[in-house]
């Protein structure tokens, strides 16, 4: 038997060193190796964290105003804000409140994108009064255009929407003055149970952000 191959990240390493042995070692299976090559890859590596224990990274700082992309879409998170009041939008109970995260939307495939894959883009921590709604686990928003307050879907290829993130908030609970807001990102595949239809699966937190949340201000004069 030849024996398994070098762990990825560790043939990862070897790639970012440059050495020519050290890649053709990692060409061998690791029983091949033997000790010699074994030292001869650790030396080779150890500038890029081959002696060291891997870690992986958390989520990248969200900057508000910046573009960043968490696919299938690009999203620009611009403010957190909270009413009592938006037009055409019903709570469920009427001393509730809204919680709206602003942004800018694009979608970045080649193909329209469902509702369902939009809401699941961003979400909010560290609030305590969210609703969760019925058959949901979690605070789900429910996302709409700022332009006429209809539901934002499918999210077409190609064009920007502005929008925004709704989560009911218990009326019975101060409003925020901060909220925790997070941008996940989807991988395009086929669900391992179904096995057969290709979409948008498994949103992974990339970014997050501590923002300040302020009552809502209407940009109408005093009379409207």
């Amino acid at each position: 038997m030849s024996g398994p191959a070098a762990p990825p990240d560790l043939r990862a390493r070897a790639r970012r060193s440059g050495s020519k042995v050290a890649r053709r070692v990692l060409d061998q299976p690791l029983r091949r190796i033997g000790l010699g090559g074994a030292l001869v890859l650790l030396a080779a590596t150890a500038a890029f964290g081959g002696l060291e224990e891997q870690t992986q990274d958390g989520p990248e700082v969200l900057t508000v105003g910046t573009p960043v992309d968490v696919a299938p879409f690009e999203l620009t998170v611009h403010r957190v804000v909270w009413t009592t009041d938006l037009p055409g939008q019903y709570l469920s109970d009427e001393g509730n409140r809204w919680i709206a995260v602003v942004a800018t939307v694009r979608n970045t495939s080649d193909a329209g994108v469902l509702g369902g894959t939009l809401r699941d883009a961003l979400t909010l921590t560290d609030v305590d009064g969210l609703v969760t709604q019925p058959g949901t686990i979690e605070p789900t928003p429910t996302v709409t255009m700022l332009e006429d307050g209809s539901s934002l879907s499918p999210v077409q290829p190609g064009l920007t929407y502005e929008a925004a993130f709704l989560f009911e908030h218990d009326g019975s609970t101060p409003p925020p003055t901060d909220a925790t807001v997070l941008l996940q990102q989807h991988t395009w595949g086929t669900d391992s149970l179904e096995g057969v239809t290709t979409r948008w699966l498994r949103p992974t937190t990339t970014l997050r952000g501590h923002l300040e949340v302020r009552e809502a201000v209407s940009d109408a004069g005093a009379d409207a």
